[in-house]
C-alpha cells in the first residue's frame, strides 16, 4: 500500500515541520511533519510508542525538541514556555490526571478559567450534565469517565483556539466514549474549535474526525481526510 506524506497548508494554524525529540535519551519523533488549517479536526493515530502523546507534549513546551520547528499561527513557538503557548490559546487534555483530585469540581472548573471567554461555565455542564449536581465532590472520589469529563472541562474553561485531546476513552465505558466524542465534534462544528485527537480507536475516529495522521516510527506516514482512507488502511500502517 502507498502512503501520503503530508501535504503542506497554506496559511496552518499550527506548521509542525521536520521535528525531533528524544524520550529519556531515546528518539521517538523522527523528522516529524504535520500542518493544521484553523478550524480542522484532526485525529493523529499510532501503535503505542509511535510518538503520539510525545507529539502532543512538543506542541505545548512539555517536551523539548532537537531540531525542527513548530509554529503557531506563523510565530515561532518551538522553545516557547508551556505558559506562554498555553497563553496562545493551546489547550491539552492529558491521557490521564488532567486534574486535582483532592480539589472540587468547581474548583477545577475555577482553576482553568482565564479571563471572559466563547465558552463559559454553563456551556461546560451544559457538554456534561452529570458534572451540574457534582460542583462540590471532590474529582478523586469520582468514576474515571467523569474525571474524565473535568479534565476536558478545565480545558474548555480557557476557549482555547487549539484543544488537543490525548487518548482521552482510555478506560472508558462505551457510552462514555460516545459521550466524549460527541463533544469533541461539536466544539469543532459549533464553537470552529481546531482539535488533535490522539486516538486508538479507529472506527470512533473516522466518525468524528475530518483528517487522519498516521504516525510511524517517529513519522507522518499517512495523512488524507477521512473520507478518502479506510480503517484496513490504517491498520495496515499500524
Amino acid at each position: 500500500m502507498s502512503t501520503s506524506a503530508p501535504e503542506k497548508v497554506t496559511n496552518a494554524l499550527l506548521s509542525v515541520q521536520d521535528v525531533h525529540a528524544d524520550v529519556a535519551g531515546q528518539p521517538v519523533l523522527q523528522g516529524l511533519s504535520l500542518d493544521v488549517r484553523e478550524g480542522e479536526f484532526v485525529a493523529v493515530l499510532g501503535h503505542n510508542g509511535a510518538g503520539k502523546s510525545t507529539l502532543l507534549r512538543a506542541l505545548l513546551g512539555l517536551t523539548p525538541t532537537k531540531s525542527g520547528s513548530i509554529h503557531l499561527r506563523g510565530e515561532d513557538i518551538t522553545s516557547a514556555s508551556t505558559p506562554r503557548i498555553v497563553d496562545s490559546g493551546v489547550a491539552l487534555v492529558p491521557q490521564q490526571r488532567g486534574y486535582f483530585e483532592n480539589l472540587s469540581v468547581n474548583d477545577n472548573l475555577s482553576f482553568g478559567e482565564r479571563g471572559s471567554g466563547r465558552i463559559t461555565r454553563a456551556d461546560v455542564l451544559e457538554m456534561f450534565p452529570i458534572l451540574q449536581t457534582r460542583g462540590d465532590q471532590l474529582v478523586g472520589t469520582m468514576s474515571g469517565g467523569q474525571r474524565q469529563m473535568v479534565a476536558i472541562s478545565i480545558a474548555l474553561m480557557s476557549s482555547p483556539d487549539l484543544l488537543m485531546l490525548d487518548e482521552p476513552s482510555v478506560g472508558l465505558q462505551p457510552n462514555l466514549v460516545d459521550t466524549v466524542m460527541q463533544v469533541a465534534q461539536r466544539l469543532n462544528a459549533e464553537y470552529g474549535m481546531t482539535v488533535i485527537l490522539v486516538e486508538q480507536n479507529i472506527e470512533k475516529v473516522l466518525q468524528v474526525a475530518k483528517r487522519v495522521a498516521v504516525i510511524n516510527r517517529g513519522r507522518i506516514m499517512l495523512d488524507q481526510p477521512v473520507e478518502k482512507v479506510t480503517a484496513d488502511e490504517i491498520w495496515r500502517l499500524l
